[in-house]
Parts: structure tokens; sequence; C-alpha cells
């Protein structure tokens, strides 16, 4: 409370954000737990069944794991193996279906960036709000104000650019984070998806 009425509106409006951040964090290290690395290599595992030419032991491994990338990819050997002709609209709702996964695992990340790109520049206002009080009070007073009061003035409006910081730099990293185990899982996708194509192309030919 006192840091929020040393800085004013500013502060408060970067707490908020820090706190509405750190949900959203929070909320995507769950979400990431359905694509865990113990997790992609139980979907790889179930794909090497599939690329020996073995579809029921990769359909019952992947129908046991409940995650959306594992259903996608059960989808399409169920499909692939009922309906071998229709493999070009198979291929093409898979990949829709793993664009729609693709776009949940990328969700709110970018409001993370939003929070860590806002923070110091909120920071700033602040900063220049307070600086524009502590002249428009020396003003006030003709000039006879002492440098206690200025110094006093001028600590308190820099608080504000401290506080947007210190919200900015870990948030920076939260989202180098989170868009890395991204990239990490679109991988994964791809790579798999491409595996349960070729893998029928070879054992075509």
């Amino acid at each position: 409370m006192e840091l929020i009425k040393l800085g004013g509106p500013v502060v408060l409006v970067l707490i908020a954000l820090s706190i509405v951040g750190l949900t959203i964090a929070l909320y995507k290290v769950l979400q990431y737990q359905k694509y865990s690395r113990s997790r992609l290599k139980k979907v790889e595992k179930a794909l090497d069944y599939w690329t020996d030419g073995e579809a029921e032991p990769a359909l019952a491994a992947l129908q046991k794991d409940k995650s959306p990338f594992a259903g996608m990819l059960a989808n399409g050997i169920s499909w692939l193996t009922e309906k071998p002709d229709s493999e070009p609209k198979i291929r093409e709702e898979l990949t829709r279906q793993g664009q729609q996964i693709v776009t949940r695992v990328n969700s709110f990340n970018s409001f993370v960036e939003l929070i860590a790109y806002l923070s110091p520049m909120l920071g700033l206002l602040g900063t220049v709000l307070g600086m524009i009080d502590v002249f428009s009070g020396l003003a006030n007073e003709g000039g006879g104000a002492d440098t206690g009061m200025l110094a006093g003035g001028i600590w308190e409006a820099l608080l504000t650019t401290a506080v947007g910081l210190t919200i900015a730099i870990p948030f920076a990293i939260i989202h180098a984070l989170l868009e890395s185990r991204a990239t990490n899982i679109r991988r994964a996708m791809e790579d798999q998806l491409t595996r349960l194509f070729t893998a029928r192309l070879s054992s075509s030919d």
C-alpha cells in the first residue's frame, strides 16, 4: 500500500498487470504439461509401431494418452487404416487440427510479451508525470523550495520506473521461455505428422 501511495495510479496499474501476467504464466505451465517431454516421447514410441507396420499397437498407445496431440495422431492412424485412398483429405484435416493445437499452445504468450514491453514504458510515464508534479510545485513555491523537498519529489517520481523495470525483466524471461517451449512443441508435432505419412509411403513402396 505504501508503494501504491508513493507511486500513484501508475504503480497500481503495474501491479495489476503483474498479477494478470503471473496468472497467465501459471496457466501456460499447466497447459504445457499436456505436451511434456515424457508425453512427446510416448507419442514418438507409439509412432515407432506405426512405422513398423503395426497399426493396432500404435493406436492403442496413442489412445491411452489424453493429450490433444496424441488424439490427433490417433485419428490419423484410424482414418489412414480405414480409408487409405483418402490420404490427401486426411492430411489436410490433420494439418487443420494441428494448426488449432498450435494456436492454443501459443495463446496468451503475446500478452506476456506485451506486459514485458509496456511495464518500463508505464514506469517511465509515471516518472515523467511525477517530475511534472515536482517542478509544478517548485514553480508554485516561487523557487523557494529546499533541496530536500526537490530530492524527495524526484525519488518518488523515479520509483515508478524502478517498479516498471522490476516487472519487465522477469516477464521478458518468462516470455522467452514460453516461446521456446511452444516452438519445441510445434516442431515435435510437425515431425510426428511427417512420420505419420512418410511411414505410409514407405509401406506402400
